[in-house]
Formats: structure tokens, C-alpha cells, sequence
């Protein structure tokens, strides 16, 4: 980790003298390096799904009962974490195919899984930006996710898993129509869950989003993608198959800032298995091909549908109040499943609810945030063969309370 790291500020210094001493000539190549520094203590009331030491906080486990009948997962916690900093460089140039071209990396100490402190690449693209188009080649969020709201959230995650969070390599233009219209296309391929199957299925996910609005003041946007994916290329027996698994999503966004600093937002998603963008879902065998001793099954997946609202406002100079609520929900498999080979993260949870008030104070560089989180689940016991719940267990929740200080550079 500390040779990336020292490669890392090399290379930035690096570029910062070249930059600055080509600034005496005719160079048109600018460089800006950047960052945050991040230092946060939360608590947890009950075991919970969390990534990154519980810095990456999902929802609350299913009870789970030793034979006294007590819930084991009822266990406080208190945990303190740096791991969110982030550093960032910029390169750009102006006149580069007659557009203005930028090259952006940014990474954090996030690791992956549990293994914290080890660099991990956050975004890294190239961006030619004409007076009506941009073309975006590398790794950045998926189209899905919707930049212009992400919720101010104390807590790391921006509400996943009720909002989408991916970051993937991708080819993306946006075409402005007008001032306030924008239409973007993207192919993206997957990294992690799923990437194999998407690389061996060799066709990349075809997604769209038209935006209308103002980001600064009222916008509506709408999304939707496809994916293609081959969870496999043999059956047992060894033969090839070339069964594929495709899914859908579609979204609908929105914000409206008014009385001079307030703020409402909103977004809504409903789609085939959303595991892939940090939401709950996944895919499985279809149950009429493993009944009928089929090496070769199909698949079908689940659909799910997640919410979320949020409004900020300002009252006092620095300081930045706002409320989250939202609610995520399994609504099954289009064809019967069998559970028993699925693929689905998180097998078992049905809904999730989310309400998050939180209180941000700026002041220059330095920020100071608080936010409680009460978060409440209802999972399965057992299941029809629809994935729909027919018995479950009691609701779990947890109460986490997170104080971050932060600052940007």
C-alpha cells in the first residue's frame, strides 16, 4: 500500500511541476490535485451487514436465536474510521479533437472487503467536452446512479442500498439538446459481481438517461438499461451452454431547490436483479428446468423496487440540516426459482426501511457532520418458489449514530 501510495504523490508532484513550469510557455495543460480527509465515530445497537470495518453500512441481519431465545444479533458497537479519505488529480487541456479534454483519477483507502488502508481505484476516465457533447471513456459511476442528488449523507454510502452505487468502466456520451436538455448513452461492463458472466457473454449493458432541468435548481430525469449476462459456459456434464440471463431497470429522478436554499429530492428505481448496483436482487435457475432434470436450465430474476426522498435546507451561516427517508422492497421472481442454486446476496431479506436526519456545519475547508439512522428490516423464513416470503421472522432494526469531521483540500 505505501509503495501505491508513494506512486500515487509521485506522480501527482510530478505532473503539478511539469504543469507549472510548461505554464511559462505556450502549454495549454493545467493540473489541479485534490482530496478530503475523512475521520468518523459511529455506533451500531444490532448487528448489521456492513463492508469496509462498518464504514459501508447496508441493513440489519435476521434475528438469530441461541436456545435460550435470545437474539444474539442484539449486540452493541462502537467503531472509529479514516479509511473514506480520498485524494483526486486532474489534467486538463483545452483544443485537444476541438474540445476542452480532461483526465480525472480518484481514489480512496477503502480496500476491498475488510482490508482497509489499501488504495482502491474509485474513478479514472478521459473526457472530450464539445459545446453540444461529451464523450466519456474509463471507469466512473454507472448511468444509472443519478449524480446531480446524490444524498448529503453523513454516513458513507449516499443511502445505498436504497440509492444505486456502482462504479464501473464504461463508453459514454451525452448530447445536449438545447440549454436544459441532456441525453446520454453508455456501454458499460461490469467489475466484480458478475463480470465474468458479462465478459463471457460478451455483450455490455446498453443504458440511457434523459435529463431535463437545471441541476442548480428543478430537474427531472428518467433512466433505463438491459444487460445480457451467461452465468455459465458448462453444464455439469461439461457441455457448452450458452443460456443467458438478461434484465431490465428503469428510473425516475428529480430535485426542486427554492426559498433560497431549500432543497427536495427524490428518486425512485424499479428492475431485474439490481445486485449489481449495490441494491438487493439477484437471479437463479428457472425451478421447471431443474425439476425436469435439465442440465441446461434458463434463469429468471428478481425484481425489486427502491425509494428514497430527501430534503436540506440552510438556516445559519455553516450550518446544513436535512432528513432522508427510504424503502427498498422484494417483489419476487417473473418465473418459479430454484432458491436452492440462486444467486442472490443478502437470500432472505424482503424490505428495508430507512430514516436518516442529519446536521452538517461548514466552515472553510472544514466540515463537522451528525446524523442518526434508525433503519428497520423484514426478512424471510421461507419462501414460495416466486421468492415471495410465506413466513417470517420478527423485525430487526438498528440505531447507528455517526460523527464525521471532514476536511477538503
Amino acid at each position: 500500500m505505501k509503495r501505491y501510495l508513494s506512486v500515487f504523490i509521485l506522480a501527482a508532484m510530478t505532473a503539478s511541476l511539469t504543469a507549472a513550469g510548461a505554464g511559462k510557455g505556450e502549454s495549454r495543460v493545467k493540473f489541479r490535485f485534490g482530496g478530503r480527509l475523512d475521520a468518523q465515530v459511529f455506533t451500531d445497537s444490532y448487528a448489521s451487514k456492513t463492508k469496509n470495518s462498518g464504514i459501508f453500512y447496508y441493513f440489519p441481519l435476521a434475528p438469530d436465536y441461541n436456545s435460550y431465545g435470545e437474539d444474539i444479533n442484539r449486540e452493541n458497537s462502537l467503531r472509529f474510521g479514516v479509511a473514506s479519505t480520498r485524494l483526486n488529480a486532474t489534467v486538463s487541456a483545452d483544443d485537444i479533437l476541438g474540445a476542452t479534454a480532461k483526465a480525472y483519477i480518484e481514489t480512496d483507502f477503502m480496500g476491498t472487503g475488510d482490508n482497509l488502508g489499501v488504495l482502491r481505484l474509485r474513478h479514472a476516465y478521459i473526457a472530450l467536452d464539445w459545446k453540444r457533447g461529451q464523450l466519456l471513456i474509463g471507469q466512473t459511476n454507472n448511468l444509472a446512479v443519478a449524480d446531480e442528488l446524490f444524498p448529503n449523507t453523513v454516513s458513507f454510502g449516499c443511502a445505498t442500498p436504497l440509492n444505486p452505487l456502482s462504479r464501473i468502466p464504461q463508453i459514454r456520451y451525452t448530447q445536449r439538446l438545447g440549454e436544459i436538455v441532456r441525453l446520454t448513452g453508455a456501454l458499460q461492463m461490469y467489475a466484480g459481481t458478475e463480470s465474468e458472466a458479462q465478459a463471457y457473454g460478451m455483450i455490455p449493458e446498453v443504458a440511457l438517461r434523459l435529463a431535463i432541468g437545471d441541476p442548480k435548481g428543478s430537474m427531472i430525469g428518467f433512466g433505463g438499461a438491459v444487460k445480457s449476462i451467461r452465468p455459465r459456459n458448462l453444464t455439469e456434464d461439461r457441455t457448452r451452454t450458452f443460456k443467458r440471463m438478461t434484465a431490465f431497470n428503469a428510473s425516475v429522478f428529480g430535485l426542486h431547490t427554492f426559498g433560497g436554499g431549500h432543497k427536495l429530492s427524490a428518486f425512485a428505481i424499479w428492475g431485474q436483479d439490481l445486485s449489481t448496483l449495490s441494491l438487493i436482487g439477484g437471479y437463479g435457475p428457472k425451478l421447471r428446468d431443474i425439476a425436469s432434470a435439465d442440465p441446461d436450465y434458463g434463469y429468471t430474476a428478481t425484481q425489486t423496487v427502491s425509494m428514497w426522498a430527501d430534503f436540506e435546507t440552510k438556516t445559519m451561516k455553516g450550518w446544513q440540516p436535512g432528513i432522508l427517508a427510504g424503502w427498498t422492497k422484494n417483489l419476487g421472481t417473473g418465473q418459479e426459482v430454484d432458491l436452492a442454486q440462486a444467486s442472490i446476496p443478502d437470500l432472505g431479506i424482503d424490505w428495508y426501511f430507512r430514516l436518516s436526519p442529519r446536521l452538517w456545519y461548514h466552515y472553510k475547508q472544514l466540515s463537522f457532520g451528525l446524523e442518526y439512522m434508525y433503519s428497520l428490516a423484514s426478512w424471510g423464513r421461507e419462501f414460495d418458489t416466486r421468492y415471495r416470503p410465506t413466513e417470517r421472522y420478527a423485525h430487526s432494526q438498528n440505531h447507528r449514530v455517526t460523527l464525521l469531521a471532514r476536511f477538503k483540500f
